[in-house]
């Protein structure tokens, strides 16, 4: 009997060792696994993008004014790393998108009633000390055969620049769009944002996008 049990115990610390080694593996793999860098956007659409973009991370109110943008309200985030998921600080997002009837300000003529005044376009954010940026905007409406998306430029001093879309998981839209279509399905995996609902009980609090973006490089780590 007792040697029957030590046998029983014996076999259940070796599968216990080999799956641990199996998990301790794939964590020195993912380690030294460099991250495929967010993809630049296939097809840009540079008529749409406003010669100057506004400086604040929200775009759903002009400064001083008490009116807010149409639209469901939208909160963008996300955490900027490097090849390793080293945050990154000090990167520059800047962002512009249509507005809630799917129009680029930009592209109207001053005074047109398709303006949203309340409704900025454009905006800037700047990552922290955690890699983390974030936008207050509106779900952008889509037009044409386009699926609603955020146009959106990182840079960073020294890991360049990445100019790409955000679109949004689950949109139906997403498969009629060929600026979607164009990207390879791996790479469109890496532009969709995860969306859930600020409060699910009460939808008129808008969502929450999150977009991760990973740009090419390492830290230059300073030797003293």
């Amino acid at each position: 009997m007792f040697k029957m049990k030590k046998l029983f115990f014996t076999i259940i610390l070796s599968i216990f060792l080999l799956n641990s080694s199996k998990v301790f593996a794939k964590r020195e793999l993912d380690l030294f696994s460099p991250k495929r860098e967010t993809p630049s956007a296939v097809l840009i659409d540079s008529m749409s993008r406003p010669d100057v973009f506004g400086k604040s991370n929200n775009l759903t109110r002009s400064a001083g004014s008490f009116n807010v943008a149409i639209g469901e309200p939208l909160y963008l985030k996300g955490i900027i790393t490097d090849s390793f998921g080293v945050p990154i600080e000090g990167a520059i997002v800047k962002i512009w998108q249509t507005n809630s009837t799917g129009e680029y300000h930009s592209l109207l003529e001053d005074g047109s009633d398709l303006i949203d005044p309340n409704f900025l376009m454009s905006g800037e954010s700047v990552s922290d000390n955690l890699g983390k940026y974030g936008f207050l905007t509106i779900f952008p409406g889509f037009y044409k055969d386009r699926a609603p998306h955020i146009n959106i430029i990182i840079t960073h001093k020294d890991f360049g620049q990445i100019e790409t879309e955000v679109y949004f998981e689950s949109h139906p839209r997403n498969l009629e769009d060929p600026h979607y279509l164009s990207y390879e399905e791996k790479d469109r995996n890496m532009i969709i944002s995860k969306v859930v609902y600020v409060n699910r009980e009460n939808h008129e609090e808008g969502k929450i996008a999150t977009f991760n973006i990973t740009m090419e490089g390492i830290h230059q780590y300073k030797g003293f």
